[in-house]
């Protein structure tokens, strides 16, 4: 058996080169065609490693249905199948990769794609987003070059839309060449008032279709958050159609609603629609790429290990990859040795069932049990599961689990729940193989400065917690390839009190803030009503309201304003009693103590707290000394950090100008 690459360089074209693979008893990837290779930077050096280069093309896979390895596949016998008997499929593939693999680390950081999107390059070296990596800001620091990766994006969602982005091409399911039809639902949440907006509820994905654009039985209701009853809308009152130029126009990817659509309610759509696509050979395409590259005969680009990351839509993606036992190839072997799993909380995800929808947000309609890698039993259901009941003795993937405190608090994603038992009375110790963290007073994605307004009653959350995402991996990479000993689990818990139940949560009393003492949380999607509560624990926080359990960055350890992983809705959103998902907020401390007396905040003001800026600097170095020597952070990061937090006060205690708002 044969990769064959043909590579077509956008200056050069090539030609066709083959490269031999093993004959290996079931060949998953038949081939690589490789469109683009390109140098780093013009060749530029990455430390001891050199000089790297980027890969674009695609690559070919054909699974047999009948492996033991792909009998999870949902729908994988209805797929069209070869002479062979097996089934076709591709995916889009980016590699970047050192020139002289032997000079690398021999990892493959597998940047699980989020809708489609690249993510490594952003969250490892700083770096400004790109979907095709080209300048030295969108190669940031080159931190992860200078390690020695070999970066490898693979397309495995089949419903991204949008320029630059990397999918699946999947083969639909049929019933012995008939369409399969069934029930779709879609929800989203108008940011303003409208006559119609597309249901799509995600970003860079694509909606299917409805059957019948007139069907008699689809329905739509209204209700305010995620759990409130909801409300079913008259079918004569709403339609399959956009508002145009005051006209109503038939669209399949939108809806119309004759009194429109109010910001800040939640609508969910449900239709009948066809032909759904063998959405979990994704997760397959992730792992066979991974196997090729490990064991393949002089593969496009070698590696002795392979690791996951992935946040967020794909967290959660990787939680199912593990549980699903995509971690093991279809020879049995380890595809993977380690994950990074950021933001996943608790869910799983509409990834490999009929009708997938894997750009779905991932609310407590994907919390499901199982939750904990170790198998324990659902005391609502008496079922024995664990996220690595199908992974062979031997064979377990370590793991990183990463959260900030928005998967505390939003909606169904129950963080606490990694850590504690299903009925939330006990710690539960980690599994072996298992280290679960929290970042303290964080929200969903890394915050910045200037903090923005997104749309909340505050700014939005400052916290940036990329730095620990990179002591992190660092400390993985460690685990795996020098058998040494990661950090600590770092979290709040039950038995020290830096973990309680929403209910019992304080908060200081500052003038003009809604606290979230009474939002609903703690939701499952595999039980009905009233089996689906779960319970509802969140991180406890201090004087200020700051969390006071987990990895404390600097600039939460030595604050400057309450972060919190929540926020609510503005009145200009609508539905201000209930939160934007995933959103945190920056609640400033006041700048001194006359300013502090006339607000009537309880906080001490900045002043009474810091003898002056050096002052300042200083205990925030202090705190990035610290949590370097845990290996929580990189010691060469501290000094970034610091200077970071400078700016930070600089911002706040600069005087605004007239007229300017900070």
């Amino acid at each position: 058996m044969m990769f064959l690459i043909r590579k077509r360089c956008r200056r050069v074209l090539l030609g066709l080169t083959l490269v031999l693979v093993p004959a290996l008893g079931f060949a998953e990837v038949t081939r690589i065609e490789i469109v683009s290779r390109q140098d780093v930077l013009g060749g530029q050096a990455f430390g001891s490693v050199g000089a790297y280069e980027k890969i674009s093309g695609k690559v070919y896979f054909a699974v047999d249905p009948s492996n033991v390895h792909n009998a999870i596949v949902a729908d994988l016998d209805k797929a069209p199948r070869n002479a062979r008997g097996r089934v076709e499929f591709s995916a889009d593939l980016f590699i970047i990769k050192p020139k002289d693999p032997s000079r690398g680390n021999g990892v493959l950081l597998f940047d699980v794609l989020n809708r489609g999107g690249k993510a490594l390059l952003g969250v490892f070296n700083r770096a400004t987003r790109s979907a095709d990596p080209t300048t030295a800001a969108e190669f940031g620091d080159g931190y992860l070059l200078r390690q020695g990766y070999t970066l490898v994006a693979v397309g495995w969602q089949f419903d991204v839309s949008g320029a630059g982005l990397m999918g699946l091409q999947a083969p639909i399911a049929t019933d012995s060449g008939r369409p399969i039809t069934g029930w779709v639902r879609m929800w989203v949440i108008p940011a303003k008032a409208a006559r119609s907006m597309e249901y799509v509820n995600s970003y860079n994905t694509r909606a299917y279709p409805p059957r019948d654009l007139q069907q008699p039985d689809a329905r739509l209701t209204e209700r305010e958050g995620i759990v409130a009853p909801a409300h079913l809308v008259d079918r004569e009152d709403w339609r399959f159609a956009r508002e145009e130029n005051g006209q109503v126009v038939p669209d399949p990817n939108s809806i119309w609603l004759k009194t429109g659509l109010r910001a800040g309610q939640t609508y969910e759509v449900a239709y009948q629609a066809e032909h759904p696509p063998v959405a979990g050979l994704g997760l397959a395409a992730i792992r066979d790429v991974a196997s090729a590259l490990r064991y393949g005969r002089d593969p496009v680009a070698p590696g002795r290990y392979a690791y996951l990351f992935g946040a967020s839509q794909t967290g959660r993606l990787i939680r199912q990859i593990v549980y699903e036992g995509f971690t093991i190839d279809e020879q049995g072997r380890r595809a993977f040795d380690a994950a990074l799993v950021q933001t996943g909380a608790t869910g799983l995800g509409s990834f490999n069932q009929r009708f997938a929808q894997p750009g779905e947000l991932g609310s407590f309609t994907q919390t499901n049990f199982p939750i904990l890698y170790t198998t324990t039993t659902d005391p609502v259901t008496g079922r024995r599961d664990g996220l690595g009941a199908r992974i062979a003795a031997g064979l377990e993937p370590k793991m990183f689990l990463i959260d900030t405190s928005s998967e505390y608090w939003d909606r169904g994603r129950a963080a606490a729940l990694r850590h504690v038992s299903l009925d939330g009375r006990t710690d539960i110790e980690d599994a072996p193989n298992l280290r679960v963290y929290h970042l303290s007073g964080t929200q969903h994605g890394a915050g910045s400065l200037p903090p923005a307004d997104g749309g909340g009653q505050f700014k939005t959350n400052t916290n940036d917690y990329r730095w620990a995402q990179r002591g992190l991996l660092a400390a993985l990479d460690a685990w795996v390839r020098q058998n040494t000993e990661p950090p600590a689990s770092q979290h709040p818990r039950l038995r020290d009190g830096s973990l309680v139940a929403q209910r019992d949560m304080t908060f200081p009393a500052i003038p003009g803030v809604q606290w979230p003492t009474s939002v609903p949380g703690g939701f499952r999607g595999d039980v009905p009503f009233p089996y689906s509560a779960l319970p509802f624990l969140v991180p406890a926080g201090d004087v200020d309201g700051n969390d006071i359990g987990g990895i404390r960055l600097p600039e939460q350890a030595v604050p400057l304003a309450t972060l919190t992983g929540w926020q609510f809705r503005s009145e200009k959103l609508g539905a201000p009693r209930t939160l934007i998902a995933m959103a945190g907020a920056y609640i400033p401390f006041p700048a001194t103590r006359a300013e502090r007396e006339q607000s009537k905040d309880p906080r001490l003001s900045i002043a009474e707290r810091y003898a002056s800026r050096e002052d300042y600097l200083r205990l925030i170095q202090e705190a990035g000394v610290r949590l370097a020597q845990q290996r929580y952070v990189l010691p060469e990061d501290v000094a970034a950090m610091t200077e970071q937090a400078g700016k930070h006060w600089d911002w706040r205690m600069t005087p605004p100008t007239p007229g300017a708002v900070k």
